[in-house]
């Protein structure tokens, strides 16, 4: 795994794939599940990243994996992080927080502050609308070419967003701050 440039952190910004409308009978918001098309997306999308990120394009070449991946605890993004996940050689540390499950960005942001600062790179795996604010908001302002291309590309189900934040300890990442290293939506061509 190539280490994050020196002096900075790497944030991996996920959101959950294309969901059912419906909840389960009994069920609520939190149980809802991948949609046939969220689970082809998901899984494409591992699919790409399995074996060192290759398939995820040159942007991302020495970019460091994440090694924790802190994960809402719904059915949805539980599912979404499997699915993208699961090929990998060295699979991230899934971290399942309740917490996470309604985080505005704000919240979000203080999860990612806690983390350790052993650990460069690091995932989010989230619900909108909080992923969309938070891949529009960790941007800084004199990232033109990261703002443009957010703004192009949004933030859709089974997003991923790659954010380089210019600090050494996660504590000191802050909005507005982040260069954009890459953005990807589905469908994800596999070569």
């Amino acid at each position: 795994m190539a280490a994050s440039p020196k002096g900075s952190r790497t944030l991996w910004l996920l959101r959950h794939a294309k969901t059912v409308t419906d909840p389960p009978p009994g069920g609520s918001d939190f149980d809802r599940v991948l949609a046939p098309r969220g689970r082809r997306d998901a899984a494409a999308l591992g699919r790409l990243w399995a074996g060192h990120g290759e398939g995820l394009g040159r942007a991302l070449r020495g970019v460091p994996l994440p090694a924790i991946a802190l994960v809402s605890p719904a059915a949805r993004t539980a599912a979404t992080a499997e699915l993208v996940l699961a090929d990998l050689a060295e699979p991230p540390e899934r971290r399942l927080d309740d917490e996470l499950y309604g985080a505005d960005p704000d919240e979000v942001l203080a999860f990612v502050r806690g983390l350790p600062d052993r650990v460069d790179s690091a995932m989010v795996v989230g619900h909108n609308p909080t992923a969309h604010s938070l891949s529009q908001g960790l941007l800084a302002p004199r990232d033109k070419k990261g703002r443009s291309l957010a703004a192009r590309h949004g933030f859709p189900t089974c997003a991923l967003g790659v954010y380089a934040f210019p600090v050494t300890r996660w504590a000191d990442v802050e909005a507005g701050t982040a260069r954009l290293v890459a953005i990807m939506a589905p469908p994800y061509a596999e070569d």
